[in-house]
């Protein structure tokens, strides 16, 4: 299906926009050229040539049916299990949703609390948040969590007001370090977390926040703005760094228990301190998860549809009555609650009978009027109910998510420079960035706003444990297929001429000459980069990039033995990513990569640095796999088959558009094969050539002749057959003389271009043997039976 402007929603963003594809979903940022383009088109203007050509680059509407995430997913598998301990509180805060303090009494029992952890162990749970009230105020809190770690894998989360660990340093030194986080609430700088605490309470946390930093615990600081403290939010970066804490969470303000409406800051101001914290975060390293999470649902692949969150399927809560409720932030609210009967199958039961956990599961985004609502999932429930009293009700801080999202997909986007700004194209396009972190299918689960992102791991990441281990145990599914001759790689010693992972043969398709400067991304063991040493010769080099210590390790051995074989040593390795490669700018002739690029989870960024590394001029050959048409989202968001070169393959157009949207000229493909067959859809391995211009070439005065009714060359103009323009002429316009320069005369000065035969018409001597040619052909007889005949002049 063709692009339809009609299933798609304009969202602007400053001054640039996002289109929205609601049902997909999907969504791109085109450039100003482009979005004046589509503005066009929307009206019913007809599209040119040039225009056509971005039109088709454009993701198509494609929409299968989806009656929701009841119909899509099973409890299968319980992941979090909340516990909330106790009521009780050394504080009193004013905006405690439970309204906590030190005369509070509704406790759960350890013996009850170490029951519901080992059902829900026997359901898979792994993941055990403790929290309260203050659970150190809770009498039982070590056996509890011994319990808890007790289950293999397992992981604790501790939510506390930071006031504990002095009291109770004794009791924490046993515990695992790299098993048992904390995550501590703080209102702010002193006047605010006093004013909310007590006198007093901010010096306090400072000291019980310094023994749990050298006791070697994982923090996380915890902050709820309000309207009284949201100017503080900044500097909430600030002190997580100074604590050593390891990220920053944001607690959306409740209008429950102590918590006022008044209190909930505008959306202004909110966005407002959380993009300025976000810039600080960014500077001094530190994730805010909110973010984090956020982003993993917009920079994921396309179509994948994320339809509200984790409460009631993977997270349940269990409150200090003993009853069931959907999430910790939900405790209390009696329509929810579900009893525990032990003799009628306890928690399991609970969790797969609850009338209110059916209901909530029940709810869908799928129908919301929101164009974001398969991208963000919907509203947070938690706060559609508190809100509204209804699961499916209205969230007020989504307006404020939507605005994040939409912010966070204009910086990626303005994170690459514009490199054709006069040609209508993309900036970039869902699936390009991706920050999923956890394997799922065609629907995903976002977080309830209380849940702390600990758990995951991003899509780097997997990466990088998948090669890791490929470094010491081969892979066969990403063995390469291509074997090269033995004369490419005899002068590599045997030990090391290891069949590297790839999919093809740049380094065979490169071109290499004596003298070159090769830079090989992704070189692994390095054998392809030793074959190019030998092609630059002593003269030249080969410099291989990986972000692997123990893949560049085999390099660096497997290169010193190479040396010694031929005489020099022109091959080094470096440490780096695709998108921050270590080089200068301007320093390959030539960049070479064997099914690396699709690993990228920054694919801009990845293709920019690519351009700037390389010389005016220069070459980028790789070998990748690529498809015809989009993957399923099932595949996309599998991270053993992105680590296999599957799920972060772009289709053969996305990748060519791309490489010119990047800048990049002269894209051709070399070669094709297929490669796999994955969930019924084809992968194909492709090999491709791509060139960084010299600068702007001149203006040409040029001819097409045919045989097609029109070409666009490199520059974007549109000729005609038969057509004479004046254009920016790039050397590959010319590759098989479908283009005739002409001179100032209108003489074709293609240097080696000849009209057949003898005659040639690239001077003013072939143009008199034309002319007397012509003279002649009313009287030659040989024209008349062919019903050629001139008529006499």
């Amino acid at each position: 299906m063709s692009f339809d402007p009609a299933c798609w929603t304009r969202v602007p963003v400053g001054e640039s926009a996002v289109y929205l594809y609601p049902q997909g979903p999907d969504w791109f940022v085109p450039n100003a050229a482009a979005d004046a383009v589509l503005g066009r088109v929307a009206a019913g203007q007809p599209a040119g040539c040039e225009e056509a050509l971005f039109l088709s680059r454009l993701p198509a509407a494609r929409a299968t049916p989806y009656a929701g995430r009841h119909a899509a997913l099973d409890l299968g598998r319980l992941g979090e299990l909340w516990l909330h301990l106790t009521d009780r509180c050394n504080l009193a805060c004013r905006h405690c949703l439970f309204c906590s303090g030190p005369a509070a009494a509704l406790e759960l029992s350890g013996q009850t609390a170490v029951g519901r952890i080992r059902e829900a162990a026997a359901l898979g749970c792994r993941v055990y948040a403790l929290t309260g009230g203050e659970p150190f105020c809770h009498p039982e809190l070590g056996s509890i969590v011994a319990a808890a770690l007790a289950v293999p894998d397992s992981h604790v989360v501790i939510l506390t007001n930071g006031t504990g660990f002095t009291d109770h340093a004794a009791l924490l030194a046993d515990w695992p370090r790299h098993r048992v986080h904390f995550q501590v609430s703080c209102d702010g700088l002193a006047p605010r977390h006093d004013a909310m605490r007590g006198p007093g309470a901010f010096a306090r946390l400072g000291v019980d926040l310094g023994v749990a930093q050298k006791l070697g615990f994982g923090l996380t600081l915890s902050f709820c703005p309000t309207t009284a403290n949201v100017g503080d939010l900044p500097a909430m970066v600030d002190l997580a760094a100074d604590i050593g804490a390891a990220g920053l969470h944001f607690m959306w303000h409740f209008a429950a228990g102590r918590g006022r409406d008044d209190d909930r800051p505008t959306d202004d101001a909110l966005f407002a301190a959380v993009t300025e914290a976000a810039a600080r975060a960014e500077a001094a390293g530190i994730a805010i998860d909110n973010l984090a999470a956020l982003a993993s649902q917009v920079f994921s692949p396309a179509a994948t549809r994320h339809d509200g969150a984790t409460a009631g399927w993977e997270s349940v809560a269990v409150g200090p009555d003993d009853r069931l409720y959907p999430s910790p932030a939900l405790i209390g609210e009696a329509a929810l609650a579900t009893a525990i009967d032990d003799a009628a199958g306890g928690l399991e039961t609970a969790w797969k009978t609850s009338p209110a956990l059916d209901a909530l599961r029940r709810t869908t985004s799928a129908n919301a009027d929101s164009p974001w609502r398969l991208v963000l999932g919907g509203g947070d429930p938690d706060h559609a109910w508190r809100h509204s009293g209804r699961f499916d009700g209205a969230d007020p801080y989504l307006p404020l998510r939507e605005r994040l999202a939409a912010w966070m997909i204009r910086r990626e986007a303005e994170a690459v420079p514009n490199a054709r700004p006069d040609r209508p194209g993309l900036r970039l396009k869902m699936g390009e960035t991706h920050e999923s972190c956890h394997a799922h299918g065609e629907v995903a689960l976002a977080h309830t706003n209380c849940l702390l992102s600990i758990a995951g791991q991003s899509s780097l990441g997997h990466i990088k444990d998948f090669y890791t281990e490929a470094a010491a145990v081969e892979k066969g599914d990403i063995v390469n297929p291509v074997r090269y001759p033995l004369e490419m790689v005899e002068h590599i010693p045997e030990f090391y001429r290891v069949r590297g992972y790839g999919c093809g043969s740049p380094i065979a398709d490169a071109g290499l000459v004596a003298g070159e400067t090769v830079v090989d991304l992704g070189c692994g063991a390095g054998v392809e980069c030793l074959i190019a040493a030998r092609q630059v010769g002593p003269h030249g080099r080969a410099i291989g990039i990986d972000m692997l210590p123990a893949m560049l390790s085999r390099a660096t051995r497997a290169a010193a033995a190479t040396a010694e074989v031929l005489g020099y040593a022109n091959a080094v390795f470096f440490q780096g990513y695709l998108e921050a490669l270590p080089l200068a700018e301007a320093t390959a002739d030539c960049i070479t990569s064997n099914c690396v690029l699709n690993l990228s989870t920054r694919k801009r960024r990845l293709y920019a640095e690519i351009f700037r590394i390389l010389k005016p001029g220069g070459r980028i050959v790789f070998s990748d796999v690529a498809t015809e048409t989009p993957a399923a989202a099932a595949i996309c968001n599998d991270p053993t088959l992105r680590g296999e070169c599957i799920s972060g393959t772009l289709t053969q157009r996305d990748l060519f558009a791309i490489l010119e949207e990047s800048g990049f000229t002269a894209v051709r493909i070399i070669r094709r094969f297929p490669y796999r067959v994955v969930g019924g859809h084809d992968f194909y391995s492709v090999t491709v050539e791509a060139r960084k211009p010299l600068g702007l070439p001149p203006r040409r005065k040029v001819l097409y002749r045919g045989p097609f009714r029109a070409v666009v060359t490199a520059s974007g103009d549109v000729l005609r057959a038969g057509e004479v323009r004046t254009i920016v002429l790039y050397e590959e316009d010319l590759a098989g003389h479908a283009l005739l320069v002409l001179d100032q005369r209108g003489n074709i000065a293609n240097p080696d271009f000849t009209a057949g035969g003898t005659s040639c018409c690239c001077g003013p001597a072939a143009g008199q043997e034309v002319a007397e040619l012509l003279q002649k052909l009313p009287n030659h007889e040989a024209l008349t039976p062919l019903n050629l005949s001139p008529s006499m002049p």
